[in-house]
C-alpha cells in the first residue's frame, strides 16, 4: 500500500464514499454472520443507522471527532470514525476495510491515524466495541495495545455474549 492515504472525510465525494463503505460494512456483517442476524439488526437499528448516514460527518466532526477514509489510487478502501464519549474518553467506531484491501495494512493504518488524532485531541482513553466473531479486528486491536474491558455503555442482555469491549490508554 505504497500510495495509501488516510484523509479526513470532508467533501461530499468523501462522505458518499464513506456511506458506501458503511453500507458494505453492514452487508458484510449480515453475509458473514447469518446466525447473528437478529443481534445485528438490533445493534444496527435501521432508523438510527440511516439517520447517522444522512448527517455525516455528524458525531465524528472535528475537533471532538474525526471521520477518516483510506484511499489508494483514488479508490476508497476503508474508513473509521472517532467520537467523544466525555472530556477524557473517545470511541473508535465503524472501522471497515473493503474485502479487496484486507490483509494489506489498511486497517492498521486507519487505526494508527485515528489513535494519533485522539491523542492530539487530548483524550486519555479510547474505547471500542466489536462482535466477538470479528476475530481479525480483535487481533488487530490487541496488537495496538487495546485491552478487553467490561461494557462501557448499557447493552441488552441478549448482546452481552455477542459484543466485546476494549480500551486503550492514550
Amino acid at each position: 500500500m505504497a500510495d495509501l492515504e488516510i484523509l479526513l472525510a470532508e467533501t461530499e465525494r468523501d462522505l458518499d464514499a464513506v456511506r458506501r463503505l458503511f453500507h458494505s460494512f453492514l452487508g458484510w456483517h449480515r453475509e458473514r454472520h447469518t446466525e447473528d442476524l437478529a443481534l445485528i439488526d438490533a445493534y444496527f437499528d435501521d432508523e438510527a443507522w440511516e439517520r447517522e448516514l444522512a448527517v455525516l460527518p455528524g458525531v465524528y466532526v472535528p475537533p471532538d471527532g474525526a471521520l477518516l477514509i483510506a484511499r489508494e489510487a483514488d479508490v476508497a478502501l476503508g474508513c473509521v470514525g472517532l467520537k467523544r464519549l466525555d472530556g477524557d474518553s473517545c470511541e473508535m467506531k465503524r472501522m471497515f476495510v473493503a474485502p479487496m484491501a484486507r490483509g494489506g495494512g489498511v486497517g492498521r493504518a486507519l487505526a494508527d491515524e485515528v489513535i494519533a488524532r485522539a491523542r492530539a485531541a487530548g483524550y486519555r482513553q479510547m474505547f471500542l466495541d466489536t462482535s466477538v466473531r470479528q476475530t481479525e479486528a480483535i487481533t488487530l486491536y490487541r496488537t495496538l495495545g487495546f485491552e478487553e474491558v467490561p461494557a462501557y455503555y448499557d447493552i441488552p442482555e441478549a448482546m452481552a455474549g455477542w459484543l466485546a469491549f476494549f480500551r486503550l490508554d492514550l
